[in-house]
């Protein structure tokens, strides 16, 4: 092609280029249509390599063993705007565990949402949402890995975005297969902190609110405060509290950084259940501070999220080139709970749940081939491994949950 109007293209789409290796203006102009076909702004960056098969950065050969060190993906990124998007290239049909190798080498500082797959001249995007034909694209057949900086996917706008869209479908369908796995969980999570006494509840990123009316229901009486970045998701979660005969609760909106509960003039709470959320969160210290902001003097607080370096997780890792960010952002128990109690939280108790793989390949088989037949004796062995977490070991569960006492004065 013409590198001079190879260049216009890319000045013209507000793309900077810079000049690369032989063959480079071909592989400029594919990487621009890629980025015409998505609608995304792309750098286009040169870079230092080797020839051969592997992995490219945007348009440069370059060896795979070359294209995974950290300085390359340093490379590869600078000059990728806040809202801007990073095309990796690799030729051919790159093995699945070659492209997760790259992404965690490019975490965290950008995270990976989608594979762009070139054959025959049509383009595929594959995403976690699932697949769609984009047409046509001219260019030898390969695969663009497409990241995306972390705050990006993790800002307030995509994360209220991503959970209205995916609202219904993270309430839990009675009747069906996976219902009782899910109905356990949240049993699990919403009596840890052993509710009975109190008064006034929080669920601190509440979700379809399953896990704070799970508390509600054994705290007869007590008020229930819950919230959610989700406008969809709080007037679900509202829709299911009242079917679920809690008629004293009050939802709102917002993050967990600057929590909408206590308001000013409300007093704060005597339990505070947070689960599955701080992995949510680009900001670690910030949302330990918010969250610590809503208990009273001496209350219960529960959290739980992800563990991120289980058997199960560092697998998905490894093979898996697609993973739900959360995942990778994930914190393990350790580092929370020292955070905690550098601010005079008291552990109380711990416990892993949710057996790590290959549990969850069986619950899915069982799912979407087995009808349901097996669910409740692996909903049993699951309540069996967590009550034996503390011998079985952490890293044998994809998810964890602890329980502290607030520090009795402020």
């Amino acid at each position: 092609g013409d590198k001079a109007a190879a260049r216009a293209a890319a000045e013209a789409a507000g793309v900077p280029v810079v000049p690369g290796s032989k063959g480079a203006v071909r592989e400029e102009s594919d990487a621009l249509r890629v980025a015409h076909e998505i609608g995304y702004p792309v750098l286009v960056k040169a870079s230092a390599g080797g020839g051969g098969r592997g992995m490219r950065v945007a348009h440069n050969d370059m060896s795979l063993r070359t294209a995974l060190q950290a300085a390359q993906v340093e490379a590869a990124g600078d000059g990728v705007g806040p809202r801007g998007l990073l095309l990796l290239f690799a030729p051919g049909s790159p093995d699945p565990s070659d492209l997760a190798g790259f992404r965690n080498r490019a975490w965290p500082r950008f995270h990976a949402v989608a594979i762009y797959r070139v054959r025959g001249g049509h383009l595929r995007r594959e995403s976690l949402s699932g697949s769609e034909d984009l047409g046509t694209c001219a260019g030898e057949d390969g695969a663009f890995l497409a990241l995306r900086r972390r705050e990006h996917v993790l800002s307030k706008d995509a994360t209220v975005e991503k959970f209205d869209n995916n609202a219904s479908g993270w309430n839990g369908q009675p009747g069906g297969p996976g219902y009782p796995h899910f109905r356990w969980m949240r049993r699990l999570v919403g009596s840890f902190g052993r509710t009975e006494s109190a008064r006034r509840i929080l669920d601190f990123g509440c979700g379809a609110g399953w896990v704070g009316i799970e508390a509600g229901m054994r705290s007869k009486g007590a008020h229930l405060a819950f919230f959610d970045p989700s406008p969809e998701m709080v007037r679900i979660a509202e829709g299911n509290a009242r079917e679920s005969g809690i008629s004293d609760f009050t939802g709102r909106v917002g993050f967990g950084e600057q929590p909408p509960f206590p308001a000013e003039g409300e007093a704060p709470y005597d339990l505070v259940i947070s689960s599955g959320v701080v992995s949510f969160s680009p900001d670690f210290e910030g949302w330990m501070e918010g969250l610590i902001s809503t208990c009273a003097p001496g209350a219960t607080l529960v959290v739980g999220d992800l563990h991120p370096t289980s058997v199960g997780m560092r697998h998905r890792k490894r093979t898996k080139p697609l993973l739900p960010v959360r995942e990778m952002n994930g914190t393990p128990r350790g580092p929370v709970r020292q955070w905690l109690e550098a601010r005079g939280y008291q552990h109380e108790a711990s416990a892993g749940y949710q057996l790590s793989r290959p549990i969850p390949q069986a619950m899915f088989f069982n799912e979407t081939r087995l009808k349901g037949l097996l669910s409740w004796p692996l909903v049993g062995t699951n309540a069996l491994g967590s009550k034996l977490s503390g011998i079985l070991g952490e890293d044998r569960f994809d998810s964890w949950v602890m329980r502290f006492r607030a520090p009795t004065k402020p």
